[in-house]
């Protein structure tokens, strides 16, 4: 499977995912060959994601902003994400759409980590 039809699929299973655990109103980024611009106190870059980390928005149950992170077959690393969060009072729902955990056998399945 190449990388677009593997995000798509990534992204499919993950909304069933999100809506089967009462998330609502999930909008996700299109990937596209242009860039948005954002603008900064320091200056002014292109990013492909929201803020080159999330690939999407959604509300939680009680209708609090999640701001997503979606990966297939690894876990993104911590530290972009925490520094990013360290600065504003957002919560960061990451989804990992993988088949090398134990608990899949062989199978593909969702699995999460969230930041406050």
């Amino acid at each position: 499977m190449n990388n677009r039809l593997r995000m798509r699929d990534t992204n499919k299973k993950v909304r069933f995912w999100l809506l089967e655990n009462g998330y609502d109103d999930i909008w996700f980024k299109p990937h596209s060959k242009r860039n948005d611009y954002v603008f900064t106190q320091e200056r002014t870059y292109l990013a492909t994601d929201l803020w080159n980390l999330f690939d999407g928005i959604c509300f939680d149950s009680l209708g609090r902003p999640i701001f997503l992170q979606m990966k297939t077959n690894a876990w993104p690393k911590e530290k972009p994400i925490k520094d990013f969060i360290r600065k504003r009072m957002i919560r960061v729902l990451v989804l990992n759409n993988t088949n090398k955990m134990k608990s899949t056998n062989g199978k593909y399945g969702i699995f999460t980590r969230s930041y406050p």
